[in-house]
């Protein structure tokens, strides 16, 4: 399929998803539309095993919502809609997936950003939540909603309120990204990292995925439930047996997602 505001990339078992709207890859409608095409080619893409969501060029991951296109401002509620739905569907993905939260992330960006199960800042990471400094309410299902059961309530009330920008450390001191890496080695950091995930057992990581979400989505008696669930499937797996024989044999195992 031919996109006009991302790119598509493929790498071994690793697939990039590259948000190209430079200078800061402000969100669109059709930005969002064309993110939630791509995830579901990925899901179906039986050699992707690891998504990446990236920023083009090093100035922003995204900063937000393009305020000056009159199709943001003119979609109103289809536009929030559009938000909680990649929200939603980045963190139900069945596959991991990996945001590459360099430079600034901000506001949509913020919660896009957030919504990926492994959060990679640079040492030029600048994160702000300041919807109250535009007279925004944040809709899009992260800041009102999942925040707190992040990183809990005070501080997810300091993030809103004072709306400050928060540099690449602080955000890893609150849990809001994974590691910080130099600017310099970033690169090769995703790369290596990416590459481990992509290596890892399917079937795990969708039982990891689904049984984390339920936590707070649900119930920790259906998260619990969910948990049965998988190892039920997990221990029938061909993929279980190759584990623990690469295990023994002191190689690598090779993962086929049965």
């Amino acid at each position: 399929m031919t996109y006009e505001d991302i790119r598509v990339e493929h790498r071994g078992g690793v697939s990039t998803i590259v948000l190209s709207r430079p200078p800061v890859n402000a969100v669109t409608p059709r930005l969002l539309m064309e993110v939630l095409s791509a995830l579901d080619d990925l899901e179906e893409r039986g050699e992707t095993r690891c998504v990446v969501l990236a920023g083009s060029g090093t100035k922003a991951f995204c900063a937000g919502a393009d305020l000056k296109a009159d199709n943001t401002l003119a979609a109103g509620d289809s536009f929030r809609d559009l938000g909680r739905a990649v929200v939603d569907r980045l963190e139900a993905f069945p596959k991991p997936v990996i945001s590459a939260m360099r430079g600034w992330c901000v506001g949509g960006g913020f919660a896009i950003g957030l919504a990926c199960d492994v959060r990679l800042a640079s040492t030029t990471t600048r994160i702000r939540t300041g919807d109250a400094y535009l007279g925004v309410i944040p809709s899009w299902g992260m800041s009102l909603t999942r925040l707190t059961h992040f990183v809990g309530r005070n501080r997810a009330l300091d993030l809103l309120i004072l709306g400050e920008d928060l540099d690449a450390e602080a955000a890893l001191q609150m849990g809001l990204v994974t590691r910080v890496i130099p600017e310099e080695d970033y690169d090769a950091e995703l790369a290596r990292i990416a590459e481990r995930v992509a290596g890892g057992a399917p079937i795990t990581f969708k039982a990891i995925k689904e049984t984390i979400r339920a936590q707070y989505m649900y119930t920790p008696a259906a998260a619990q439930a969910l948990e049965t669930h998988w190892s039920d499937i997990g221990g029938a797996s061909a993929d279980m047996r190759e584990g623990i024989a690469a295990f023994r044999e002191k190689r690598q195992p090779v993962f086929r997602g049965c």
